[in-house]
């Protein structure tokens, strides 16, 4: 599988493998799953949702209360034999959404905090070339703009050779005009990691150029994983639909042989759906729009918007419902308030459950984590 940073993942033995419960007074989080020897693992979701909170349990600045957590064969944690290695004995590199730069100490001095003495000189030089910092190296973080104090930020983590490097929303602080050109930057670095790398991102084009696998998690669940693309292109349930960004979500209320059908109307499929299905989605440009009745739903377009080389047309359908179709710019396209009639292949849709989890999604050395349970 090729990801947008252009790194074909190989079959590779799994280098670190997690399964920690961690609960608070007003939180708790259930996660396992068996992650490969080099890629990027974005994990995605809501606000509050725990992906922090298992960058943290990563890095030892978090102690879970049941567990446990290896990296390349060395136990990190095992809550039952009692094993807790702290933060600075973990080989973990760690980029924080501010970047928790040292605002006293150079460029240079920053990347070479906590690389050995003896080979700090050439890490540092490795690094501030690599990032192509070699003309800051002697600036302060306050001389710097955004752009540069995340490389630098990504320098100090690389320079000590960790095991694990763990990304909190590395692009969160970047103006968005340099956004796209930081993010191949990023993404070209990433290649070249032979480490597994953990990324949390709440940016779904940051998540289609950097991983190879995406974790979903939703109030402390890690409720869906696997490839980049098999995660996007079936979520499996409803609530990961929406994180992903799908913009055209119906909730069914009849399951009728080979029609699928709720207060919006009804849609033919192909073959029987599964029991609990209690949504379906499709994406923009799977939706079609006919000027005849009897075909499909039944809508109303309510605007246009120009995008480039396509149209997006929001659609208001029965039940208060709004659908979004993509079109070509150069196809004619009814005016807002015209009355049309909207159609999906069968192929083209997705029956979605909630609370579901797809076995099987995940590359066979990345385990499909396993949906925990919340307190």
């Amino acid at each position: 599988m090729t990801s947008g940073s252009n790194r074909t993942v190989s079959s590779v033995s799994n280098a670190l493998s997690l399964d920690l419960s961690f609960r608070r007074a007003d939180f708790a989080l259930e996660a396992a799953g068996a992650f490969p020897a080099r890629g990027v693992h974005a994990i995605i979701g809501p606000s509050g949702g725990g992906k922090t909170t298992l960058l943290r349990l990563i890095a030892g600045l978090e102690r879970p209360q049941g567990g446990r957590l290896v990296v390349n064969g060395r136990t990190w944690v095992d809550v039952q034999k009692g094993v807790f290695l702290p933060a600075r004995k973990r080989a973990t590199g760690v980029v924080f959404q501010d970047y928790a730069l040292f605002e006293h100490m150079t460029v240079a001095a920053n990347i070479g905090y906590g690389v050995a003495r003896r080979s700090r000189r050439a890490a540092v030089a490795r690094w501030l070339t690599r990032l192509d910092l070699e003309g800051l190296a002697a600036r302060l973080p306050g001389e710097l703009s955004g752009g540069q104090r995340q490389r630098t930020a990504l320098a100090r983590a690389l320079a000590t050779n960790p095991d694990v490097l763990l990304l909190d929303e590395p692009l969160s602080a970047i103006d968005a005009h340099l956004r796209r050109r930081l993010r191949a930057r990023l993404a070209d670095v990433l290649g070249t990691m032979d480490i597994p790398v953990f990324m949390v991102s709440h940016d779904i084009d940051d998540v289609r150029a950097l991983a190879d696998w995406i974790g979903v998690m939703v109030a402390g669940r890690l409720v869906r994983a696997g490839r980049r693309d098999d995660v996007f292109d079936t979520p499996g349930e409803v609530e990961v639909a929406r994180v992903l960004g799908w913009p055209n979500l119906l909730e069914v209320g009849v399951l009728a042989g080979d029609r699928i059908a709720g207060r919006w109307g009804g849609l033919a499929v192909e073959g029987e759906p599964p029991l609990d299905t209690a949504w379906i989605g499709f994406k923009p440009e799977h939706l079609h729009l006919h000027s005849r009745s009897g075909q499909g739903i039944a809508a109303r377009v309510r605007a246009i918007a120009e995008e480039g080389l396509i149209r997006r047309v929001t659609l208001a359908v029965g039940g208060g419902g709004t659908l979004v179709a993509h079109r070509p710019a150069d196809v004619p396209t009814p005016a807002p308030g015209s009355r049309v009639w909207l159609s999906v292949a069968p192929r083209h849709l997705r029956f979605m459950g909630e609370g579901r989890v797809l076995p099987g999604a995940a590359s066979p050395t990345c385990e499909t984590p396993r949906l925990g349970k919340t307190a």
